[in-house]
């Protein structure tokens, strides 16, 4: 938090036949990062670094065919966003830097 910002953020969206499963996975963050609707853990966190590996772990563990989810992880710091596809058995990650997020923006007026 060089700039007295927050450096990490986290946003994400788990939709699960199981409801027990969305209150194991929510549990694995803190209780003010995490609110459950219905068949939806939404999941928005702001502040230092949060280790996201239970939670990635437990969800490999519950979700099943036909759910699904993301986890969008923002290192301000790193200047870097990684998107996690969440599955059964595992998830998949992709991360690009900032810049080249924005890159084939440049001639609308982002540089």
């Amino acid at each position: 938090m060089k700039s007295g910002k927050p450096d990490f953020r986290v946003f994400g969206q788990v939709r699960l036949k199981d409801a027990q499963g969305l209150k194991r996975l929510g549990g694995t963050l803190p209780m003010e990062a995490w609110s459950i609707a219905g068949d939806t853990l939404d999941i928005e966190y702001v502040g230092r670094f949060l280790d996201v590996e239970e939670f990635l772990d437990a969800a490999a563990r519950v979700i099943e065919p036909g759910d699904e989810g993301h986890l969008d992880i923002f290192d301000d710091e790193a200047g870097r966003l990684t998107r996690m596809t969440l599955a059964g058995g595992g998830h998949t990650s992709k991360s690009h830097r900032y810049d080249d997020i924005l890159e084939h923006t440049k001639g609308e007026g982002n540089w």
